[in-house]
């Protein structure tokens, strides 16, 4: 089979005796227009070239070397140039490459974007981005907000951190027995997730200590604002890659290719440097913004796994 079956067309031959001699024609049908049942098909498709789409998706990654992590269902190559014939940002897409850089322990051979299938527990497969792969270990974010109306930190003094926000996710998560358990901090350079406070107003740099969250253990937790800026987030519109705010509300209207969480943001790890009131968000408009702790916004689970 070639790289890619675009289109197909069924040739139907009748034969129309006119006179003496026999004359054939020929109708050239779409496929999208021939009757399709997918009954007894197991497929999700509804017609002819949807059909084809999806046998050969399948074949690419039923040939696919086999993941050592057995709970690594599927793997894609990430593209979000929409002319483009790879183009996959959901994992959906017809043109979706099967990706298989789990089989390389070097690091960074998964790049940013890249979407996973896991199944985080017996019964729950998710899809999320990768964030960051050290050759080992993938920093992995879900591909949708994990909660979607809850409090950054529902209290007077924030000076305590994301306690609200961070505990659901925790309580949510806690299930997810194929996740590494998280064991991070975040306060100041010394910090396994360094500075919980950001300067914004000439871009985002974090370098200040505005509150101490040390000795943390669960099997997810937020995004930090750094690691945003590794795949090239900062306070601009449509900054961020469309895999970073796909999905929020009208995210579309920025060049997302869908809406289905009800938030408009989800939360980061981090605080203004001017007020610890002031959170840090991932936006709908693709960049990172901020708002007062007790407005609701989402949360997006960042997790760990290995590739064997």
């Amino acid at each position: 089979m070639k790289e890619r079956i675009k289109t197909i067309t069924i040739i139907i031959l009748i034969v129309m005796v006119i006179s003496i001699s026999g004359v054939y024609a020929a109708t050239i049908i779409s496929s999208i227009n021939v009757e399709y049942n997918n009954e007894n098909s197991k497929l999700v498709a509804d017609n002819v070239q949807d059909a084809i789409d999806e046998v050969y998706k399948k074949a690419s990654e039923s040939k696919a070397p086999q993941p050592k992590n057995e709970n690594i269902k599927a793997m894609y190559y990430y593209d979000e140039n929409k002319e483009s014939k790879d183009f996959c940002v959901t994992g959906d897409e017809k043109t979706c490459k099967v990706n298989t850089c789990y089989l390389n322990n070097t690091e960074g051979s998964c790049s940013p974007g890249t979407i996973v299938e896991y199944m985080v527990n017996e019964q729950d497969k998710i899809r999320f981005h990768v964030v960051h792969d050290d050759g080992s270990t993938l920093t992995l974010q879900s591909q949708k907000n994990t909660l979607n109306s809850v409090k950054w930190y529902d209290g007077e003094n924030s000076d305590q951190g994301t306690v609200t926000a961070l505990t659901i996710l925790e309580n949510t998560t806690s299930n997810w027995m194929n996740v590494n358990t998280l064991d991070y901090s975040i306060s100041d350079d010394t910090s396994s997730l360094g500075y919980s406070g950001c300067d914004y107003e000439f871009g985002i740099n974090c370098n200040n200590v505005q509150y101490k969250l040390e000795n943390k253990t669960g099997k997810s937790r937020m995004i930090t604002v750094q690691e945003t800026s590794t795949v090239g987030c900062n306070n601009h519109h449509k900054s961020c890659p469309i895999w970073m705010y796909n999905y929020l509300n009208s995210s579309t209207n920025y060049g997302g290719t869908k809406n289905e969480d009800s938030a408009t943001g989800y939360w980061t790890l981090n605080v203004l440097n001017s007020s610890t009131n002031h959170i840090l968000i991932a936006h709908q408009n693709g960049n990172i913004g901020y708002v007062v702790k007790n407005m609701e916004y989402g949360a997006r689970a960042v997790v760990e796994i290995t590739k064997s």
